[in-house]
């Protein structure tokens, strides 16, 4: 395989292995990218379903005037509302037993503490003026979502990391009803005022594991993927490449053989003895050259057809194959005319050789099919004439001068 071929195939299956890795990285991040905004979708709508519930809580705690509670230890009535004016807090049973009373802000409070232990989430009644002074006061995530309602924003969100690791928050206003005048009616808020906000909490380290896990599955299975395809991929490049070559190899095998009698074309002959010639040159050693020609191969097709003329070609060659030495080189030079290269061979060897090449061919008549056909030969033999710095052309033509005069004496 030439290197052009071998970059090319190289560079394929770069390429290839680059484009199904970004395809699949992006497929990967794609997803997580998806999944993350899901999952925040998610969290987004926990946080209105409980935003919503507190606040339906808040409004039945308001219109039922507060809810009562009994008076134990670690449930005290509150001194602020117990300050309020005209508020009646505490009232007691006919057993005696004492009640205080929880109002809305209050319960979702308590409710609040009660949601921290179990670890679910939290929430936090908010204000840029709290109606008691002794209440927490917003954080800085609470005061920008405040700040922001007051310039109509409805919702705000963030993802932070605090006290108890990474946290969801999601905040939404309270809106100034009516029936929160019984303890809101001193700061002068009006019908639909933004009074202040809601803010949950949602734990995520459970959720950020999740997704961790599912990313390290995401990864491990992307890589088994990839190193599946990768695999693939120089598997197929692998075959292609030794089929290439085998392809390309025959290539090169059929552009140097005669299709019928299986030995060196003409071109790849003539080659031949062009390097030949060059190395006897160099070395100083004897080369010659045979040019054979059937005889009266006209006749033989003719008479019995040209099926039957390839096959005695075909039968010449392997004759010419058996009885030549391993270093001769052998190919057809045209129709019925054979060139046969003998490396270190002088004149006189060379005659022999064609003498037996002759013998052998006209040995007995070639059976085909049912027919006896006689096949003699003709030989013209030349010997290279370095000293002259002969050529290749000069050569066969001496060689083929030999062979009509082989033909002029007698086939």
């Amino acid at each position: 395989m030439k290197n052009s071929d071998l970059a090319f195939v190289r560079r394929f299956f770069i390429y290839s292995v680059l484009l199904v890795t970004v395809v699949i990285v992006a497929i990967f991040v794609s997803y997580h990218t998806r999944t993350e905004q899901l999952t925040e979708s998610v969290l987004l709508q926990q946080g209105r379903a409980l935003h919503s519930e507190l606040i339906m809580t808040r409004r039945w705690i308001s219109e039922h005037g507060g809810v009562f509670v009994k008076v134990r230890p670690g449930v005290d009535p509150n001194p602020f509302l117990s300050s309020l004016p005209g508020m009646k807090v505490n009232i007691t049973d006919e057993s005696g037993q004492m009640y205080t009373m929880r109002n809305p802000g209050l319960v979702v409070r308590e409710i609040s503490e009660l949601a921290e232990e179990s670890g679910t989430f939290r929430f936090h009644v908010a204000s840029l003026k709290p109606v008691n002074p002794k209440n927490s006061k917003p954080d800085p995530f609470e005061v920008r979502a405040l700040q922001a309602f007051e310039r109509g924003q409805t919702e705000a969100v963030t993802i932070e990391n605090g006290e108890f690791g990474p946290t969801y928050r999601y905040m939404a206003p309270l809106y100034f009803e009516e029936k929160c005048n019984k303890c809101h009616g001193f700061q002068n808020y009006e019908e639909g005022d933004i009074r202040g906000g809601i803010s949950i909490s949602i734990p995520m380290t459970e959720i950020n594991q999740k997704l961790h896990e599912s990313r390290l599955f995401s990864i491990g299975a992307g890589s088994t993927v990839l190193l599946s395809l990768f695999a693939a991929l120089y598997l197929l490049s692998s075959k292609f490449m030794r089929r290439l070559t085998d392809a390309q190899e025959e290539l090169a095998r059929l552009a140097s053989i005669d299709s019928l009698t299986g030995l060196f074309n003409r071109k790849v002959v003539i080659d031949r003895l062009r390097e030949e010639l060059s190395q006897s040159e160099r070395l100083g050693t004897p080369l010659s050259c045979l040019m054979m020609d059937v005889d009266y191969f006209k006749n033989i097709n003719d008479r019995f057809g040209h099926v039957a003329g390839d096959r005695v070609l075909v039968a010449f060659s392997e004759i010419l194959t058996r009885c030549s030495r391993q270093y001769d080189i052998i190919g057809r030079y045209g129709g019925e005319e054979f060139l046969v290269i003998l490396p270190g061979t002088d004149l006189e060897t060379a005659q022999k050789v064609a003498e037996k090449y002759r013998r052998e061919s006209s040995q007995e008549p070639l059976c085909i099919d049912v027919m006896e056909i006689p096949l003699t030969v003709s030989i013209g033999v030349a010997e290279f004439h370095a000293a002259d710095n002969e050529s290749v052309d000069s050569l066969i033509s001496r060689a083929d001068a030999a062979l009509y005069d082989a033909k002029r004496s007698g086939r």
